[in-house]
C-alpha cells in the first residue's frame, strides 16, 4: 500500500465548510456577548463605574466582564468610553484592560475540554426558547444559550476539516518552517486578530491545528502572545481623537500587550516546555494545552506589570503630552430611602441635590451638543450618548424616590406643589437631554454624508445656542434659589428667541435661493436643529411655570 494514499489532498478538504464553521463560530462569539449585555441592561457600565475604585478591583471586573461578554475589546472599548465621558480614571481603565486580557482565556480553556459534541443539544434549546419565549430578559438568557451552541458547532465542523489539512504534506513544512520562526507566527497571529477582531477566534483555531498534531507548542505560543497584540487595534482606534486620558488607555493597552509579547518571546522555547509539562501533569487533551498556554501567559503578565504600571503612566504622559480637558465628574451621591421615615425635609433637600446634579448633567450635554456641531469631533457624540444614559438613570432614581417621598408625606397642598414641582422639573431636564442628543444625531448624519453647514448658518445656530442657555440657566437659577428675579426675563427671552427662529428660517430660506446652502442634508435638517432648540427654550419655561403656578398666566408666553 502507498504511504502517501493516507494523506490527505486539497480535493479533500471542504473549505466551504470551514469558513461555514468559522462564520458560526464568529456569530456564537458575539451572540453570547451580545446576550449578556441583553441580560445585563445598562447595569454593565454600572458595574464597572461602581465597583472600579482601585487597580485589583478593576482588573477583576475587567476579568469577570470579558469572560461574560466573550469580547476583550468590548470591556476595554466601554472603559475608554468612560474615560471619554470623565466618568473614570485612567487608572480605572488600565485596570479593566489588564483584566480582560485575562478574562479572555475562559474560552480556551472551556475548549479544551472538549465539549463541543454538546453543541447541538445547547443550539436546539436555544432556538426553541428564542421561538416560543415572548419576555425580552428569558430571550437574552435564550441568545446566551444560542450562541454557547453554535460556537461549539461551528468549532466541530472547522476540526474536522481542520484534521484533513494537517495531514498535506505542504501544510507540515509551513508550520515546520513556522516552528522554527516563532517571530513570523508572532506576526501571523497579530495580523489574524487584528483582521478577524477576536483574539478568541485566533486562539480555538490554534487549538484546533494544534489538537490535530500541525503545529509545536513553539508555534502556539507565539500564535497566543501574536493575538494578544492584535487585540489592541479597537482600543487604539476607539481612543483615537479622544481626550489625554483617553489616548493614554487606549494606548497602554497596546503598550501592555507589545511589551508581554516582547518579553516572552527570548524565553519562548522554555515557556512552551513548562506548558507540556504542566498539561502532562493535569492529563489535558493538546486543546487543553493551548488553552492553558493562553491562560497561564495572561496570568503571568497580570500579575507581573501591577508593580509597573505607576511606570506605564509616566510614559505615557511623556509620549502623549498635555492636560486632559475633560474633568472627572463627581459621582452622584446614592438617594438614601431611610431618610424619606426619619427625616422627610432632609429627604426633600436630598432629591432637590439630585436635581442639581441632573440640571449641571443636562447643561452641559447641551453645551457640548454646541461644541460637536463647531468642532465635528466625535468625542463630542460620545460624552453626549454618555451623558444621555447618565441622565436617563437619574431621572428614574429621582422620580422613584420623588414617588416615596409623595407616599409617606404630608398631604397638605404645599406639599404636594413642591412634590409636582420637582417632578415636572425632573422630566423637563430629561427632556432637554433627550433634544440635545436628537441634535448630535442630526449633525453626525450631516458629517457622515461629508457635508457641513455654511458658514452664515453655523452663526445663526450658535446666537440661537447661547440665547437658550440663558434661558435655561435662568430657569434652573429660579428652581434652586426660588427666586423670581428673572421670571420677567425669562418670558422676554422667550419671544425673543420665536423671533429669532422666524427670522432664521427667512435668512436660511433665502441662502438656499441664492445657492449659499446647497448641500442635501444640511439644508434640509437646518428647519429641523431650530425647531429643536425652540423646543429646548420651551422647556426651560416649563420649568419656570411650574416653579411659579399660575403667575406666568399673567404674561404672554408662546412656548412650543
Amino acid at each position: 500500500m502507498d504511504v502517501t494514499s493516507s494523506l490527505g489532498s486539497l480535493s479533500d478538504i471542504q473549505f466551504n465548510v470551514i469558513l461555514g464553521g468559522f462564520g458560526l463560530f464568529l456569530l456564537g462569539i458575539k451572540l453570547l456577548g451580545d446576550g449578556f449585555k441583553d441580560a445585563a441592561g445598562p447595569r454593565i457600565r454600572d458595574y464597572i463605574e461602581k465597583y472600579t475604585g482601585n487597580i485589583f478591583s478593576a482588573i477583576l471586573v475587567g476579568t469577570i466582564l470579558t469572560a461574560l461578554m466573550q469580547s476583550s475589546t468590548a470591556a476595554t472599548v466601554i472603559s475608554i468610553s468612560l474615560v471619554r465621558a470623565g466618568l473614570m480614571r485612567l487608572e480605572q481603565a488600565i485596570g479593566i484592560s489588564v483584566g480582560a486580557n485575562l478574562g479572555t482565556t475562559v474560552t480556551a480553556l472551556m475548549v479544551g475540554l472538549n465539549i463541543e459534541a454538546f453543541g447541538y443539544y445547547f443550539v436546539f434549546v436555544g432556538a426553541f426558547m428564542l421561538m416560543f419565549v415572548k419576555r425580552n430578559q428569558i430571550k437574552a438568557y435564550a441568545q446566551i444559550i444560542f450562541g454557547f451552541g453554535i460556537t461549539f458547532v461551528g468549532l466541530q465542523l472547522m476540526s474536522n476539516e481542520l484534521i484533513i489539512l494537517s495531514t498535506l504534506p505542504e501544510f507540515e513544512s509551513f508550520m515546520v518552517y513556522m516552528s522554527q520562526n516563532p517571530w513570523l507566527a508572532l506576526l501571523a497571529g497579530t495580523l489574524a486578530t487584528a483582521l478577524i477582531n477576536s483574539s478568541m477566534a485566533v486562539i480555538v483555531l490554534v487549538q484546533t491545528i494544534y489538537g490535530a498534531g500541525g503545529m509545536t507548542m513553539v508555534a502556539a505560543s507565539a500564535f497566543v502572545f501574536g493575538s494578544n497584540v492584535g487585540t489592541t487595534l479597537t482600543a487604539v482606534l476607539a481612543s483615537v481623537g479622544g481626550s489625554v486620558s483617553t489616548r493614554r488607555a487606549g494606548w497602554f493597552h497596546a503598550l501592555y500587550n507589545i511589551l508581554g509579547a516582547l518579553v516572552m518571546m527570548p524565553i519562548i522555547g522554555i515557556y512552551s516546555d513548562f506548558i507540556i509539562s504542566l498539561n502532562a501533569s493535569m492529563g489535558g487533551s493538546p486543546e487543553m494545552a493551548v488553552g492553558l498556554n493562553h491562560f497561564v501567559f495572561n496570568l503571568i503578565w497580570v500579575v507581573g506589570i501591577i508593580p509597573f504600571i505607576p511606570l506605564c503612566i509616566r510614559i505615557l504622559e511623556k509620549v502623549i503630552p498635555g492636560e486632559d480637558r475633560i474633568k472627572e465628574r463627581e459621582k452622584i451621591k446614592p438617594l438614601d430611602y431611610n431618610l424619606i421615615e426619619s427625616y422627610p425635609e432632609g429627604a426633600k433637600q436630598l432629591a432637590k441635590q439630585g436635581i442639581a446634579s441632573m440640571s449641571d448633567l443636562v447643561i452641559e450635554s447641551f453645551e457640548t451638543s454646541k461644541s460637536y456641531l463647531n468642532s465635528r469631533d466625535e468625542e463630542e457624540f460620545d460624552i453626549v450618548m454618555q451623558l444621555e444614559e447618565m441622565i436617563n438613570d437619574l431621572d428614574k432614581q429621582l422620580t422613584r424616590y420623588l414617588l416615596e417621598i409623595a407616599k409617606k408625606g404630608s398631604t397638605t397642598d404645599h406639599f404636594a406643589e413642591e412634590y409636582a414641582i420637582s417632578l415636572d422639573t425632573v422630566k423637563n431636564l430629561e427632556r432637554v437631554a433627550d433634544l440635545s442628543t436628537s441634535l448630535v444625531g442630526i449633525y453626525q448624519t450631516i458629517f457622515n454624508n461629508r457635508e457641513s453647514m455654511s458658514e452664515a448658518a453655523r452663526q445663526d445656530l450658535n446666537t440661537m445656542y447661547d440665547h437658550v442657555k440663558i434661558m435655561l440657566d435662568q430657569a434652573l437659577k429660579m428652581f434652586e434659589t426660588d427666586d423670581m428675579q428673572d421670571f420677567i426675563i425669562l418670558a422676554e427671552n422667550n419671544r425673543a428667541l420665536h423671533q429669532m427662529d422666524m427670522k432664521y428660517r427667512e435668512r436660511h430660506f433665502k441662502r438656499m435661493a441664492q445657492g449659499t446652502c446647497d448641500s442635501n442634508y444640511a439644508s434640509s435638517l437646518f428647519i429641523d436643529i431650530l425647531t429643536t432648540l425652540v423646543r429646548i427654550g420651551g422647556h426651560a419655561v416649563n420649568i419656570s411655570e411650574y416653579v411659579y403656578g399660575g403667575l406666568l398666566k399673567d404674561v404672554t408666553l408662546e412656548v412650543s
